[in-house]
Protein backbone atom coordinates (compact mmCIF):
# COMPACT_ATOMS: atom_id res chain seq x y z
CA UNK A 1 0.00 0.00 0.00
CA UNK A 2 1.52 3.17 -1.08
CA UNK A 3 1.75 6.23 1.58
CA UNK A 4 -0.36 8.77 1.85
CA UNK A 5 1.47 11.93 1.07
CA UNK A 6 0.69 13.98 3.76
CA UNK A 7 -0.04 11.26 7.12
CA UNK A 8 0.02 13.97 9.27
CA UNK A 9 -2.98 15.90 7.94
CA UNK A 10 -6.08 14.07 9.11
CA UNK A 11 -9.96 15.41 8.85
CA UNK A 12 -11.93 14.09 11.37
CA UNK A 13 -15.71 12.95 9.94
CA UNK A 14 -17.12 16.52 11.39
CA UNK A 15 -14.65 18.40 9.31
CA UNK A 16 -15.30 16.64 5.83
CA UNK A 17 -18.85 17.82 6.73
CA UNK A 18 -17.47 21.33 7.15
CA UNK A 19 -15.68 21.27 4.01
CA UNK A 20 -18.76 19.36 1.62
CA UNK A 21 -21.00 22.40 3.51
CA UNK A 22 -18.33 24.82 2.36
CA UNK A 23 -18.21 23.42 -1.31
CA UNK A 24 -22.12 23.29 -1.61
CA UNK A 25 -22.67 27.26 0.01
CA UNK A 26 -19.93 28.15 -3.13
CA UNK A 27 -21.65 26.50 -5.95
CA UNK A 28 -25.00 27.96 -5.06
CA UNK A 29 -24.14 31.45 -4.14
CA UNK A 30 -27.05 33.84 -5.49
CA UNK A 31 -26.29 37.29 -6.89
CA UNK A 32 -26.91 40.57 -5.62
CA UNK A 33 -27.65 41.85 -2.51
CA UNK A 34 -30.85 42.68 -0.24
CA UNK A 35 -31.78 46.10 0.29
CA UNK A 36 -31.20 46.80 4.47
CA UNK A 37 -27.69 48.22 3.96
CA UNK A 38 -25.25 47.44 6.77
CA UNK A 39 -23.53 46.11 4.02
CA UNK A 40 -22.60 49.11 2.25
CA UNK A 41 -21.07 50.73 5.06
CA UNK A 42 -19.02 48.11 5.96
CA UNK A 43 -17.38 47.60 1.87
CA UNK A 44 -17.10 51.76 1.91
CA UNK A 45 -14.77 51.07 5.09
CA UNK A 46 -12.76 48.93 3.43
CA UNK A 47 -12.69 50.99 0.50
CA UNK A 48 -11.42 53.76 2.08
CA UNK A 49 -8.69 51.90 3.89
CA UNK A 50 -7.50 50.39 0.35
CA UNK A 51 -7.63 53.85 -1.06
CA UNK A 52 -5.91 55.45 1.86
CA UNK A 53 -9.07 57.71 2.35
CA UNK A 54 -9.52 58.26 5.89
CA UNK A 55 -11.91 55.15 7.44
CA UNK A 56 -15.11 57.52 8.58
CA UNK A 57 -15.28 59.16 5.11
CA UNK A 58 -18.64 57.37 3.51
CA UNK A 59 -20.84 59.77 2.42
CA UNK A 60 -23.25 58.12 5.33
CA UNK A 61 -24.75 61.54 7.69
CA UNK A 62 -25.52 60.14 10.54
CA UNK A 63 -28.89 61.12 12.11
CA UNK A 64 -29.04 60.83 15.75
CA UNK A 65 -32.48 60.91 16.38
CA UNK A 66 -33.01 57.39 14.11
CA UNK A 67 -29.48 55.83 15.57
CA UNK A 68 -30.93 52.30 14.57
CA UNK A 69 -29.88 53.12 10.91
CA UNK A 70 -26.54 52.39 12.12
CA UNK A 71 -23.21 54.36 13.71
CA UNK A 72 -21.00 56.81 12.33
CA UNK A 73 -18.98 54.16 12.01
CA UNK A 74 -18.47 50.11 12.15
CA UNK A 75 -15.80 48.84 13.77
CA UNK A 76 -12.51 47.29 11.41
CA UNK A 77 -12.38 43.81 11.39
CA UNK A 78 -14.59 43.02 8.75
CA UNK A 79 -14.04 45.89 6.46
CA UNK A 80 -9.94 44.99 6.61
CA UNK A 81 -10.56 40.95 5.80
CA UNK A 82 -13.04 42.75 2.84
CA UNK A 83 -9.70 45.26 1.26
CA UNK A 84 -7.43 42.37 -0.11
CA UNK A 85 -11.02 41.36 -2.09
CA UNK A 86 -11.75 44.93 -3.11
CA UNK A 87 -8.01 45.94 -4.34
CA UNK A 88 -8.00 42.68 -6.65
CA UNK A 89 -11.93 42.40 -7.44
CA UNK A 90 -13.49 46.05 -7.02
CA UNK A 91 -16.82 46.20 -5.75
CA UNK A 92 -18.15 42.29 -7.28
CA UNK A 93 -20.09 40.99 -4.16
CA UNK A 94 -19.54 37.06 -5.42
CA UNK A 95 -15.50 37.09 -4.09
CA UNK A 96 -16.78 39.12 -0.76
CA UNK A 97 -19.42 36.00 -0.46
CA UNK A 98 -16.85 33.29 -0.72
CA UNK A 99 -14.63 35.34 2.23
CA UNK A 100 -18.02 34.65 3.87
CA UNK A 101 -18.33 31.61 3.26
CA UNK A 102 -14.46 30.47 4.38
CA UNK A 103 -15.12 31.60 7.74
CA UNK A 104 -17.94 30.02 8.13
CA UNK A 105 -16.39 26.60 7.22
CA UNK A 106 -13.81 27.98 9.66
CA UNK A 107 -16.73 28.31 12.05
CA UNK A 108 -17.54 24.82 11.72
CA UNK A 109 -14.37 23.60 12.19
CA UNK A 110 -13.57 25.10 15.39
CA UNK A 111 -17.20 23.76 16.63
CA UNK A 112 -15.62 20.63 15.76
CA UNK A 113 -12.38 21.50 18.18
CA UNK A 114 -14.58 23.32 20.40
CA UNK A 115 -17.10 19.78 21.30
CA UNK A 116 -15.14 17.28 19.65
CA UNK A 117 -14.40 16.04 23.81
CA UNK A 118 -17.87 16.24 24.69
CA UNK A 119 -19.63 14.58 21.48
CA UNK A 120 -18.42 11.34 19.28
CA UNK A 121 -18.03 11.56 16.03
CA UNK A 122 -21.46 10.62 14.88
CA UNK A 123 -22.89 13.15 17.01
CA UNK A 124 -20.27 15.93 16.21
CA UNK A 125 -20.66 15.52 12.15
CA UNK A 126 -24.09 15.58 13.16
CA UNK A 127 -23.87 18.55 14.65
CA UNK A 128 -21.77 20.18 11.97
CA UNK A 129 -24.19 19.13 9.42
CA UNK A 130 -27.90 20.54 11.14
CA UNK A 131 -25.87 24.02 11.63
CA UNK A 132 -24.59 23.76 8.20
CA UNK A 133 -27.18 22.84 5.87
CA UNK A 134 -29.84 24.79 7.89
CA UNK A 135 -31.99 26.75 5.43
CA UNK A 136 -31.70 29.93 7.76
CA UNK A 137 -27.62 29.97 6.91
CA UNK A 138 -27.82 28.84 3.56
CA UNK A 139 -29.90 31.84 2.92
CA UNK A 140 -27.69 34.22 4.96
CA UNK A 141 -24.19 33.51 3.06
CA UNK A 142 -25.16 35.90 0.29
CA UNK A 143 -25.30 38.48 2.98
CA UNK A 144 -22.00 40.43 2.66
CA UNK A 145 -21.73 41.18 6.81
CA UNK A 146 -20.20 40.63 9.29
CA UNK A 147 -22.19 38.29 11.33
CA UNK A 148 -20.10 34.84 10.54
CA UNK A 149 -16.90 36.30 10.82
CA UNK A 150 -17.86 37.62 14.20
CA UNK A 151 -19.22 33.90 14.88
CA UNK A 152 -16.13 32.45 13.77
CA UNK A 153 -13.62 34.51 16.20
CA UNK A 154 -15.63 34.14 19.00
CA UNK A 155 -16.06 30.51 18.53
CA UNK A 156 -11.73 30.83 18.07
CA UNK A 157 -11.54 32.43 21.40
CA UNK A 158 -13.44 30.21 23.47
CA UNK A 159 -12.12 27.28 22.03
CA UNK A 160 -8.43 28.61 22.44
CA UNK A 161 -9.30 29.84 25.86
CA UNK A 162 -10.86 26.15 26.94
CA UNK A 163 -7.08 24.75 25.34
CA UNK A 164 -5.49 27.46 27.31
CA UNK A 165 -6.98 26.46 30.68
CA UNK A 166 -6.76 22.71 30.00
CA UNK A 167 -3.69 22.03 28.85
CA UNK A 168 -0.34 20.54 30.49
CA UNK A 169 2.54 21.59 28.43
CA UNK A 170 5.25 23.91 29.01
CA UNK A 171 4.00 27.31 30.41
CA UNK A 172 4.81 29.01 27.47
CA UNK A 173 2.78 27.18 25.81
CA UNK A 174 0.14 28.10 27.97
CA UNK A 175 1.26 31.42 28.02
CA UNK A 176 0.50 31.54 24.10
CA UNK A 177 -2.92 30.14 23.91
CA UNK A 178 -3.54 32.51 26.77
CA UNK A 179 -2.53 34.95 24.28
CA UNK A 180 -3.95 34.00 21.14
CA UNK A 181 -7.14 33.87 23.25
CA UNK A 182 -6.91 36.83 24.01
CA UNK A 183 -6.25 37.95 20.43
CA UNK A 184 -9.17 36.23 19.18
CA UNK A 185 -11.43 37.79 21.07
CA UNK A 186 -10.34 41.66 20.26
CA UNK A 187 -10.65 40.07 16.23
CA UNK A 188 -14.22 39.66 17.54
CA UNK A 189 -14.88 42.84 19.27
CA UNK A 190 -13.07 44.45 15.97
CA UNK A 191 -15.32 42.81 13.92
CA UNK A 192 -18.25 43.25 16.11
CA UNK A 193 -18.97 45.43 19.18
CA UNK A 194 -20.69 42.64 21.63
CA UNK A 195 -17.11 40.74 21.07
CA UNK A 196 -16.20 42.45 24.36
CA UNK A 197 -18.52 40.06 26.93
CA UNK A 198 -15.64 36.95 26.03
CA UNK A 199 -13.26 38.64 28.40
CA UNK A 200 -16.29 38.81 31.33
CA UNK A 201 -16.88 35.19 30.56
CA UNK A 202 -13.25 34.25 30.80
CA UNK A 203 -13.46 35.95 34.39
CA UNK A 204 -16.63 34.63 35.67
CA UNK A 205 -15.01 31.18 34.80
CA UNK A 206 -12.39 31.56 36.63
CA UNK A 207 -14.25 33.07 39.77
CA UNK A 208 -16.94 30.33 39.71
CA UNK A 209 -14.28 27.50 39.64
CA UNK A 210 -11.50 28.84 42.08
CA UNK A 211 -12.62 32.38 43.24
CA UNK A 212 -9.60 34.06 41.79
CA UNK A 213 -8.34 34.44 38.59
CA UNK A 214 -5.97 32.77 36.72
CA UNK A 215 -2.86 33.63 34.73
CA UNK A 216 -4.15 31.81 31.79
CA UNK A 217 -7.46 34.96 32.18
CA UNK A 218 -4.75 37.51 32.60
CA UNK A 219 -2.84 37.05 29.86
CA UNK A 220 -5.94 36.82 27.38
CA UNK A 221 -7.87 39.66 29.40
CA UNK A 222 -4.60 42.09 29.13
CA UNK A 223 -4.00 41.13 24.98
CA UNK A 224 -7.43 41.92 24.59
CA UNK A 225 -7.21 45.51 26.58
CA UNK A 226 -3.80 46.27 25.05
CA UNK A 227 -5.11 45.61 21.25
CA UNK A 228 -8.63 46.94 22.15
CA UNK A 229 -6.86 50.21 23.24
CA UNK A 230 -4.33 50.44 20.70
CA UNK A 231 -7.71 50.77 18.00
CA UNK A 232 -9.06 53.32 20.41
CA UNK A 233 -6.48 55.51 21.09
CA UNK A 234 -4.67 55.36 17.48
CA UNK A 235 -7.50 54.58 14.87
CA UNK A 236 -11.25 53.73 15.81
CA UNK A 237 -13.39 55.56 18.20
CA UNK A 238 -16.97 55.91 18.15
CA UNK A 239 -19.73 56.22 20.90
CA UNK A 240 -22.55 56.60 18.25
CA UNK A 241 -23.16 52.74 19.57
CA UNK A 242 -24.46 53.70 22.56
CA UNK A 243 -27.24 56.46 21.34
CA UNK A 244 -29.54 53.41 21.06
CA UNK A 245 -29.76 53.88 24.81
CA UNK A 246 -30.60 57.17 25.34
CA UNK A 247 -34.49 56.23 25.73
CA UNK A 248 -33.20 53.28 27.95
CA UNK A 249 -33.00 49.98 27.58
CA UNK A 250 -35.37 47.21 26.05
CA UNK A 251 -38.52 45.80 27.50
CA UNK A 252 -36.94 42.39 29.41
CA UNK A 253 -39.99 40.20 28.72
CA UNK A 254 -40.94 41.71 25.13
CA UNK A 255 -37.41 41.18 23.75
CA UNK A 256 -36.90 37.52 25.01
CA UNK A 257 -39.96 36.75 23.51
CA UNK A 258 -39.57 38.61 19.97
CA UNK A 259 -35.97 36.75 19.99
CA UNK A 260 -37.39 33.14 20.78
CA UNK A 261 -39.99 33.81 18.27
CA UNK A 262 -37.04 34.59 15.80
CA UNK A 263 -34.63 31.51 16.95
CA UNK A 264 -37.55 29.31 16.04
CA UNK A 265 -37.36 30.44 12.48
CA UNK A 266 -34.45 27.70 12.34
CA UNK A 267 -37.02 24.93 12.11
CA UNK A 268 -39.07 26.76 9.46
CA UNK A 269 -40.24 24.04 6.65
CA UNK A 270 -41.80 26.26 4.72
CA UNK A 271 -45.15 24.27 4.78
CA UNK A 272 -46.59 24.58 8.46
CA UNK A 273 -45.99 26.75 11.18
CA UNK A 274 -47.70 24.00 13.86
CA UNK A 275 -44.93 21.85 12.82
CA UNK A 276 -42.39 24.98 13.53
CA UNK A 277 -43.32 25.41 17.12
CA UNK A 278 -43.37 21.75 17.58
CA UNK A 279 -40.10 21.42 16.64
CA UNK A 280 -39.11 24.45 18.26
CA UNK A 281 -40.13 23.64 21.40
CA UNK A 282 -38.98 19.80 21.55
CA UNK A 283 -35.12 21.33 20.12
CA UNK A 284 -35.76 23.85 23.05
CA UNK A 285 -36.37 20.51 25.33
CA UNK A 286 -33.46 19.07 24.31
CA UNK A 287 -31.33 21.81 24.66
CA UNK A 288 -32.31 22.55 28.66
CA UNK A 289 -31.92 18.45 29.28
CA UNK A 290 -28.06 18.49 27.82
CA UNK A 291 -27.19 21.70 29.37
CA UNK A 292 -28.58 20.31 32.63
CA UNK A 293 -26.39 17.39 31.87
CA UNK A 294 -23.27 19.41 31.06
CA UNK A 295 -23.90 21.35 34.53
CA UNK A 296 -23.52 18.53 36.18
CA UNK A 297 -20.24 17.26 34.93
CA UNK A 298 -18.24 21.01 35.12
CA UNK A 299 -18.74 24.49 34.46
CA UNK A 300 -16.91 25.76 31.86
CA UNK A 301 -16.71 29.01 29.75
CA UNK A 302 -19.02 27.48 27.01
CA UNK A 303 -21.71 27.15 29.80
CA UNK A 304 -21.25 30.63 30.58
CA UNK A 305 -20.79 32.18 27.56
CA UNK A 306 -24.77 31.81 26.45
CA UNK A 307 -25.92 33.93 28.82
CA UNK A 308 -23.54 36.46 29.09
CA UNK A 309 -23.72 37.02 25.42
CA UNK A 310 -27.48 36.96 25.55
CA UNK A 311 -27.75 39.14 28.56
CA UNK A 312 -26.77 42.39 26.22
CA UNK A 313 -28.91 41.44 22.88
CA UNK A 314 -31.67 41.40 24.95
CA UNK A 315 -31.48 44.65 26.97
CA UNK A 316 -30.00 46.46 22.91
CA UNK A 317 -33.21 48.91 22.41
CA UNK A 318 -33.76 48.04 18.88
CA UNK A 319 -34.75 44.58 17.62
CA UNK A 320 -32.46 42.85 15.73
CA UNK A 321 -33.83 39.53 14.99
CA UNK A 322 -32.18 36.08 14.70
CA UNK A 323 -28.80 37.98 13.27
CA UNK A 324 -27.64 38.86 17.08
CA UNK A 325 -28.53 35.43 17.55
CA UNK A 326 -25.90 33.81 15.98
CA UNK A 327 -23.26 33.17 18.02
CA UNK A 328 -25.67 31.11 20.11
CA UNK A 329 -27.08 28.68 17.59
CA UNK A 330 -23.99 26.40 17.65
CA UNK A 331 -24.81 25.99 21.08
CA UNK A 332 -28.44 25.39 21.31
CA UNK A 333 -27.48 22.71 18.49
CA UNK A 334 -25.19 21.36 20.39
CA UNK A 335 -26.82 21.18 24.10
CA UNK A 336 -29.74 19.71 22.07
CA UNK A 337 -26.89 17.06 20.90
CA UNK A 338 -26.53 16.08 24.50
CA UNK A 339 -29.91 15.89 24.94
CA UNK A 340 -30.06 13.30 22.21
CA UNK A 341 -26.99 11.65 23.98
CA UNK A 342 -28.79 11.27 27.27
CA UNK A 343 -31.94 9.57 25.95
CA UNK A 344 -30.27 7.80 23.20
CA UNK A 345 -28.23 5.81 26.29
CA UNK A 346 -31.43 5.44 28.14
CA UNK A 347 -33.04 3.50 25.15
CA UNK A 348 -30.23 1.43 24.58
CA UNK A 349 -29.86 0.24 28.13
CA UNK A 350 -33.47 -0.57 27.80
CA UNK A 351 -33.60 -1.82 24.30
CA UNK A 352 -29.57 -2.27 23.18
CA UNK A 353 -30.75 0.26 20.26
CA UNK A 354 -27.92 2.31 19.54
CA UNK A 355 -28.11 5.88 18.04
CA UNK A 356 -31.95 5.28 17.64
CA UNK A 357 -33.04 8.65 18.87
CA UNK A 358 -30.34 10.53 16.77
CA UNK A 359 -31.33 8.67 14.25
CA UNK A 360 -34.85 9.13 14.08
CA UNK A 361 -34.82 13.03 15.30
CA UNK A 362 -31.82 13.33 12.35
CA UNK A 363 -34.47 12.04 10.11
CA UNK A 364 -37.00 14.76 11.01
CA UNK A 365 -34.72 17.40 10.73
CA UNK A 366 -33.96 16.35 7.31
CA UNK A 367 -37.74 16.03 6.02
CA UNK A 368 -38.16 19.98 7.76
CA UNK A 369 -34.82 21.15 5.94
CA UNK A 370 -35.71 19.72 2.72
CA UNK A 371 -39.78 21.32 2.81
CA UNK A 372 -37.77 24.33 3.32
CA UNK A 373 -35.30 23.84 0.53
CA UNK A 374 -38.30 23.29 -1.56
CA UNK A 375 -39.90 26.62 -1.34
CA UNK A 376 -36.62 29.01 -1.47
CA UNK A 377 -35.36 30.38 -4.47
CA UNK A 378 -31.93 29.32 -5.78
CA UNK A 379 -31.81 32.38 -8.29
CA UNK A 380 -30.70 35.62 -8.00
CA UNK A 381 -31.91 37.97 -5.58
CA UNK A 382 -35.20 39.11 -6.60
CA UNK A 383 -34.75 42.72 -4.49
CA UNK A 384 -32.19 44.35 -3.87
CA UNK A 385 -29.23 46.63 -5.36
CA UNK A 386 -29.53 44.90 -8.55
CA UNK A 387 -32.76 45.52 -9.28
CA UNK A 388 -32.83 46.95 -12.58
CA UNK A 389 -34.80 49.87 -10.63
CA UNK A 390 -32.17 50.11 -8.28
CA UNK A 391 -29.24 50.19 -10.62
CA UNK A 392 -31.92 53.18 -12.37
CA UNK A 393 -31.59 55.07 -9.12
CA UNK A 394 -27.76 55.43 -8.26
CA UNK A 395 -27.00 55.81 -12.29
CA UNK A 396 -29.50 59.47 -11.97
CA UNK A 397 -28.29 60.32 -8.80
CA UNK A 398 -24.92 60.09 -10.18
CA UNK A 399 -25.92 62.19 -13.38
CA UNK A 400 -28.42 64.42 -12.36
CA UNK A 401 -26.95 65.25 -8.56
CA UNK A 402 -24.19 67.54 -7.91
CA UNK A 403 -21.42 66.32 -5.49
CA UNK A 404 -22.11 68.89 -3.10
CA UNK A 405 -25.83 68.10 -3.12
CA UNK A 406 -27.24 66.47 0.21
CA UNK A 407 -29.87 64.04 -0.13
CA UNK A 408 -32.34 61.99 2.66
CA UNK A 409 -33.45 57.90 1.90
CA UNK A 410 -34.13 55.20 3.94
CA UNK A 411 -30.98 53.38 2.83
CA UNK A 412 -28.99 56.15 3.01
CA UNK A 413 -25.29 54.37 3.43
CA UNK A 414 -26.39 52.41 -0.11
CA UNK A 415 -26.81 55.10 -1.81
CA UNK A 416 -23.77 56.91 -0.84
CA UNK A 417 -21.82 53.82 -1.48
CA UNK A 418 -22.94 54.01 -5.27
CA UNK A 419 -23.40 57.26 -5.54
CA UNK A 420 -20.77 59.29 -3.91
CA UNK A 421 -22.92 61.52 -2.47
CA UNK A 422 -23.83 62.61 0.91
CA UNK A 423 -26.93 60.70 2.07
CA UNK A 424 -28.97 60.67 5.60
CA UNK A 425 -31.57 58.78 7.22
CA UNK A 426 -34.59 60.32 8.04
CA UNK A 427 -36.75 59.40 10.92
CA UNK A 428 -40.26 59.46 12.13
CA UNK A 429 -41.42 62.31 14.53
CA UNK A 430 -44.99 62.40 15.39
CA UNK A 431 -44.50 66.12 14.26
CA UNK A 432 -43.58 66.39 10.60
CA UNK A 433 -41.85 70.02 11.08
CA UNK A 434 -39.12 68.44 13.12
CA UNK A 435 -37.92 66.18 9.93
CA UNK A 436 -38.46 69.54 8.05
CA UNK A 437 -35.97 71.18 10.98
CA UNK A 438 -33.62 68.01 10.18
CA UNK A 439 -33.40 68.63 6.55
CA UNK A 440 -32.94 71.94 7.10
CA UNK A 441 -30.05 71.38 9.55
CA UNK A 442 -28.04 69.43 6.94
CA UNK A 443 -29.06 71.04 4.23
CA UNK A 444 -30.61 68.21 2.35
CA UNK A 445 -31.27 69.49 -1.39
CA UNK A 446 -32.99 66.20 -2.07
CA UNK A 447 -35.68 63.56 -0.59
CA UNK A 448 -35.76 60.08 -2.10
CA UNK A 449 -38.78 57.64 -1.69
CA UNK A 450 -38.91 53.84 -1.64
CA UNK A 451 -38.26 51.17 -1.57
CA UNK A 452 -40.60 49.37 0.22
CA UNK A 453 -42.81 47.17 1.28
CA UNK A 454 -43.52 48.83 4.63
CA UNK A 455 -43.02 45.15 6.59
CA UNK A 456 -39.66 45.82 6.44
CA UNK A 457 -39.23 49.65 5.77
CA UNK A 458 -40.98 51.74 7.92
CA UNK A 459 -38.93 54.89 7.37
CA UNK A 460 -39.41 54.78 3.42
CA UNK A 461 -43.28 54.45 4.09
CA UNK A 462 -43.21 57.40 6.09
CA UNK A 463 -41.05 59.32 3.86
CA UNK A 464 -43.62 59.03 0.91
CA UNK A 465 -46.22 59.49 2.92
CA UNK A 466 -44.22 62.89 3.89
CA UNK A 467 -43.84 63.68 0.31
CA UNK A 468 -46.98 63.20 -0.63
CA UNK A 469 -48.37 65.53 2.33
CA UNK A 470 -46.11 68.34 1.33
CA UNK A 471 -46.45 67.88 -2.33
CA UNK A 472 -45.92 71.24 -3.05
CA UNK A 473 -42.58 71.35 -1.74
CA UNK A 474 -41.36 68.81 -3.30
CA UNK A 475 -40.43 68.27 -7.28
CA UNK A 476 -40.19 65.01 -8.61
CA UNK A 477 -37.14 64.54 -10.91
CA UNK A 478 -36.85 61.15 -11.33
CA UNK A 479 -39.11 57.99 -10.53
CA UNK A 480 -39.17 54.47 -11.36
CA UNK A 481 -41.53 51.45 -10.07
CA UNK A 482 -39.65 51.50 -6.71
CA UNK A 483 -38.20 54.92 -6.36
CA UNK A 484 -38.92 58.47 -6.29
CA UNK A 485 -36.43 61.53 -6.20
CA UNK A 486 -37.95 64.98 -5.40
CA UNK A 487 -36.07 68.32 -5.39
CA UNK A 488 -36.66 69.82 -1.95
CA UNK A 489 -38.53 73.35 -2.68
CA UNK A 490 -38.97 75.30 0.42
CA UNK A 491 -39.64 74.36 3.54
CA UNK A 492 -43.03 74.20 4.49
CA UNK A 493 -42.43 74.60 8.41
CA UNK A 494 -39.84 77.36 7.81
CA UNK A 495 -39.96 80.26 9.86
CA UNK A 496 -41.97 83.28 8.84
Amino acid sequence: MPPRPFPGLRLPLGGVCAVLVGLLYVATIRGGQDWPDDFSQYIHHAVNIADGTPYAATGYIYNPHNPGIGPRTYPPGFPLLLVPGIKVFGLAFRPMKVLVIGFFVGALLVIVALFGGDLPPPHLAALVLVIGLNPFFWEFKDQVLSDIPFLFFVLLSLYLFKRARAADGSERRVAMLAVLAGAAAYASYATRVLGIVLVPCFIAHDLMRTRRIGRETLLAGGTFVALAGAQYVFWIRDSSYLDPFTGGVAGVGQSTVAYLRSLSTLWENGYSDAVRKGAFVAASVLAAVGYARSLRRDVAVIQLFPWLYVAPVIAWPSFQGIRFLIPLIPFYFYYGLLGIQEMDAAVERRWGRKHLVLATLLAGVGVSYAGRYSTLSFGPLAEGISKPESVQLFEFVRDSTAPTDVLVFSRPRALALFTGRRVSGGYRPGDPCELWRYLREIGASYLVTGPEPEVWNTDAVYLRQFVSRFGRNFRPVMTNRDFGVYRIQGDACAPS
